[in-house]
């Protein structure tokens, strides 16, 4: 599209506030993007950046001198993106939300699968993101000498439909402006004992603040006669329907009511570690214990599989003998079918699924630490089939997933709670269906179309 000049703009949050806070103090960051005669918003170029700051308590920083063997972390892959709950994109013409994004940091999570361990390694699209390949690495990037320091710069684009995955430029006329909300999430969310029970741990009183925040951008300048043809705007938006699996043997049937559906993840959470366990990764994506089989059916008839996967072997079924780090299981074919429905295509370029990654995060579940955090261990179908461009409409369609699993059984191998394992195997587990379809918001209406 062509532009008659660009311009760069960098704003700070409304009423010009400093520091935020996720607790005692301030912890929603307000952007306001007014319009400007003439511009649009080119929302590739938007970034978010500041400095983050980490405190034991009160008045004492993390300093490296703390960090010990283990120490507090946060997801690696994530990085300051870990922080972030929810942001809401709301319109200045009549103050309507276009776009509201829940279940930030597990929606950022799973798509962050396309990445390569080498990536995270060298930060390679994680430029400032405190991204890491292991959490001590991304612990690092936590430290800071006195309180005086301003702690970790950052800069990183928010992962919203409109703000990330849009190939078009927003008339700003149309919506009258933008604001962007920003939701800080708890510090015991978004941290985590590396080792729950040595090394510098999180306390009571333990706080991150965020400091010299800014959104950086640019305007794209057009003519009137282009500005008046940009009646709406087409992007990728993700929402979750949430099930609960309770036993060894569950279906969950939800109703997507979708008119172009790209791809279904399902990403599942023991109940008991879903949100505020300090001692946990909240974000870990690890499959549902002692997966046996799933089967996908839709209106009751098996669709677009005609068969079950099956998962052979399953960790319950390897030999007690074999060591923690060599206990993989799983199924060519799951991986296949996550990995092509994460990166929309096969071959895919990059993917966080596989064994090594899975046989840490088993590990980490005996011994009762957070050492990886890579593992993307997730159930997913592409409705685009690998077509680029192919969707599939389903507005009245159940769409349903039966998991054979060893949830509340007594099966072996598998987390049980003795000894130094997490009683995983003894909880029933959310299942998140995070759906991502084709949505078209209409400047006219201020809606979008699903």
């Amino acid at each position: 599209m062509p532009f008659l000049y660009k311009k760069f703009f960098e704003i700070v949050p409304q009423n010009n506030i400093t520091e935020f806070k996720a607790t005692s103090g301030v912890n929603i960051i307000q952007f306001l993007i007014p319009a400007v005669n003439g511009a649009t918003l080119s929302t590739q170029d938007l970034m978010l950046s500041g400095n983050l700051q980490i405190n034991t308590d009160d008045a004492t920083p993390y300093a490296q001198g703390a960090f010990g063997n283990d120490g507090i972390s946060l997801d690696s892959v994530l990085g300051v993106h870990n922080i972030i709950d929810r942001v809401d994109l709301i319109s200045m013409r009549g103050n309507t939300l276009v776009e509201q994004r829940l279940n930030y940091q597990l929606i950022s999570k799973y798509q962050r699968g396309v990445q390569a361990e080498t990536n995270l390694i060298n930060g390679r699209f994680n430029n400032q993101q405190m991204c890491s390949s292991s959490v001590r690495g991304s612990r690092n990037f936590l430290g800071r000498a006195n309180l005086d320091d301003d702690g970790q710069d950052f800069a990183c684009q928010l992962n919203t439909g409109l703000m990330k995955n849009n190939d078009q430029v927003l008339n700003l006329q149309a919506l009258g402006g933008l604001m962007v909300k920003i939701y800080l999430t708890e510090p015991i969310n978004g941290f985590f004992n590396i080792d729950p029970s040595a090394g510098t741990r999180i306390g009571n009183n333990f706080n991150y603040t965020l400091k010299n925040i800014k959104l950086f951008g640019r305007y794209n300048y057009m003519t009137n006669d282009v500005l008046n043809s940009l009646s709406g705007v087409s992007y990728r938006k993700t929402d979750n329907l949430i099930s609960v699996v309770q036993s060894s043997n569950d279906t969950n049937t939800n109703m997507p009511q979708v008119m172009s559906l790209h791809k279904m993840v399902y990403v599942y959470q023991p109940n008991k570690e879903t949100s505020n366990n300090k001692d946990v990764n909240n974000t870990a994506c690890n499959q549902v214990t002692g997966l046996k089989q799933y089967l996908l059916s839709m209106n009751g008839v098996r669709m677009p599989l005609d068969y079950s996967v099956d998962i052979n072997p399953t960790i319950q079924n390897l030999p007690a003998s074999s060591g923690l780090n060599n206990r993989v299981a799983g199924n060519a074919e799951q991986s296949y079918l996550a990995i092509s429905a994460l990166n929309d295509q096969f071959p895919p370029t990059h993917s966080l699924v596989n064994a090594k990654n899975q046989a840490k995060a088993l590990d980490d579940q005996f011994v009762d630490k957070n050492e990886s955090t890579l593992n993307v261990d997730v159930i997913g179908m592409n409705y685009s089939f690998n077509f680029e461009g192919y969707t599939v409409a389903v507005p009245n369609d159940l769409m349903s997933i039966n998991v054979e699993s060893a949830v509340n059984t007594a099966d072996g191998n598998l987390p049980d709670g003795t000894g130094t394992a997490r009683d995983i195997i003894g909880q029933s587990a959310t299942q998140n269906l995070f759906i991502e379809y084709d949505a078209q918001l209409s400047y006219a209406s201020m809606t979008s179309a699903r």
